[in-house]
């Protein structure tokens, strides 16, 4: 398995506290609730993926 990467990013107070209730709803952590929501769109994507 490759070694993982961080992304940085920066969002409204507002929005991180959303995100992070629907994450805790769901029972994951905000981090691997985001990393679900991004491995959703890339497996839904129409164009494929790099793989570098």
């Amino acid at each position: 398995m490759a070694k993982e990467k961080i992304i940085n990013i920066r969002v409204e107070a507002d929005l991180k506290k959303k995100a992070k209730k629907l994450a805790a709803a769901d029972g994951r952590s905000l981090s691997n609730w985001i990393l679900r929501l991004i491995q959703n769109e890339i497996k839904n994507s129409r164009a494929p993926a790099s793989k570098k």
